[in-house]
């Protein structure tokens, strides 16, 4: 499938995602990568014109 827009992530992101255990970082970097070739509101929505929201829940986090 073709993405639909590429993912840059800044480096408080990085961070928080480093400081994230394998299970929950690997399902936050699945849903990005869903997110890229698949319109669900539930995982991200347009905050302005350069910047999106992810949501990803695991473990009701």
């Amino acid at each position: 499938m073709k993405k639909k827009f590429k993912v840059d992530l800044l480096g408080e992101a990085i961070d928080f995602m480093e400081s994230l255990d394998n299970k929950a970082r690997e399902k936050i970097y699945y849903n990005i990568r869903k997110a890229q070739v698949i319109t669900d509101p539930k995982l991200f929505k347009k905050l302005n014109e350069l910047i999106w929201e992810f949501r990803s829940k695991f473990n009701k986090n």
